[in-house]
Formats: C-alpha cells, structure tokens, sequence
C-alpha cells in the first residue's frame, strides 16, 4: 500500500494506494483509495470501475519476454539498445516534466498535477537517454507487490527525422522491458499498465495506445477506485471544476 498526501489549495486530499481495505481517514477534505483489486460494498464510498492491462511478473522474465509480441516489442527493444538507447532510474526530473508538459499539450491531454519534487518523493522515473538527451520517460507508483505505469511521453516528433521518430517509439518500449526487470529484482508482482480504453466511442489515440500496450501480452482485468468527500465546499468545488472542463 502506498499513501500520498496532496495539498490542492487549503485543502487536504489523500490518496491511497493498491489497498486490500478502504478505510475512513481523518483530518483530510478528500480521500481516494485507487487501483483497488477488490470490490467492497460500503456505502458512503463512490464507486468508479475501470479496465486496466497487467502482466504477471511471477513469471519468470524468459516467459515474459516470449510473451511479448516479436515483431513490433522484442526486436523494437533489440533495436533500441543496439541504437545506443540508455535507460535511467530517477534520473532527469526536470527534462522529463518539460517533456511530458509539451507532449500533452501537443495531444490536448490534461497536465498532471504531478511535479518534479512529487515525483522524487512517491514514486519511480525511468528516462531513456540517447547522445546525452533524454528522448522519452515513465512514471510509476509502486509498493511491495505492485508497480503501475502513471505518466508517460517521449520527444515532440514533429519535423524530426524518420529514423529518429522509430528510435523514439523503440525507447518508449524498452523503458517498459527495463522496468519489468527492475520490478522482478524486487519480487514485485504485478506489473500494471495504466488502465485500458473499453469505450465504444472510435478514438484512434486511445487504440493506438492499446494496441502499444497490448503488444507486451498482459491480462485485462476490472480494478476499482473509490472516493470520499469529507467537505462540502471542496465537493462543490471539485463538481463545478468538472463541468467547466465538460464544457471547453
């Protein structure tokens, strides 16, 4: 279980992670219980279920790879390494924010209220490195038993050469390979890819996504959050937040 303690103007919000038990919590105005795998009937709890790919890493690392698919994952990570691709762990805080910050407002994504000293405090960054610059990054959550894929983005690829644009995609996939390692030198169990879009609506960004994620093998499986607000203002707060984004 991993908690972490966010302070979102005057208010408290408290975030708990990978829990066997959801729990009341004092002195907090929110608090969240993600990634949880059990489903618990408790009902001043709001329930959010969500798809989500994992891979079993008590498996050993040689069924792992082969389940990998060949063509577009294990010769892309051969590729990488053999482009002189280097992976780095916690390592390059403030270039992969920048990056991360640029990536998602090239693809209209929200920014993450995560920040570089939020990052070094809860959680796990690997950077993949090539000729001095970091071209790509993952941010994980983890304990004991679980590892799970937060953040991500690589180098804008606007007006960069075809053959960089390839080193890049194969970066971003041994970030992946690397990380699998790191968490089975650790006897972590489950290694979590973020969740999976399930959605009926087309959305060729979110497929493409899947199919990135997918190509690693993995099981999909139904995980759930919960929330609780313990402020009536920060409720109204959060609701009213929630419908301007509907709405831009």
């Amino acid at each position: 279980m991993l908690e972490i303690d966010k302070k979102i103007g005057p208010f408290r919000v408290k975030e708990v992670w990978f829990s066997d038990a959801i729990f009341d919590v004092k002195h907090c105005q929110r608090l969240v219980f993600r990634a949880c795998k059990k489903e618990f009937e408790k009902s001043n709890f709001q329930q959010e279920r969500f798809t989500t790919l994992t891979l079993d890493l008590t498996k050993d690392l040689g069924t792992i790879w082969q389940g990998m698919d060949k063509s577009s994952c294990r010769y892309a990570i051969h590729r990488a390494e053999e482009d002189g691709v280097k992976i780095a762990i916690n390592k390059h805080y403030e270039g992969f924010h920048r990056i991360y910050k640029q990536f998602n407002r090239n693809k209209g994504l929200p920014i993450s209220r995560w920040r570089p000293n939020d990052m070094k405090k809860y959680g796990t960054l690997f950077t993949a490195v090539l000729n001095n610059k970091v071209v790509a990054g993952n941010f994980y959550l983890e304990d004991e038993n679980n590892i799970r894929w937060l953040l991500g983005a690589s180098q804008r690829l606007e007006n960069v050469p075809k053959q960089e644009k390839t080193i890049i995609s194969n970066a971003n996939r041994l970030i992946i390979w690397e990380t699998i390692k790191y968490a089975k030198l650790k006897n972590i169990q489950e290694f979590d890819f973020g969740g999976y879009y399930t959605g009926n609506r087309p959305d060729k960004q979110k497929k493409g996504i899947n199919s990135f994620k997918k190509s690693f093998g993995g099981e999909l499986k139904t995980y759930y959050n919960y929330y609780k607000n313990y402020s009536m203002l920060y409720k109204i707060l959060l609701t009213s937040y929630s419908l301007v984004r509907q709405h831009l």
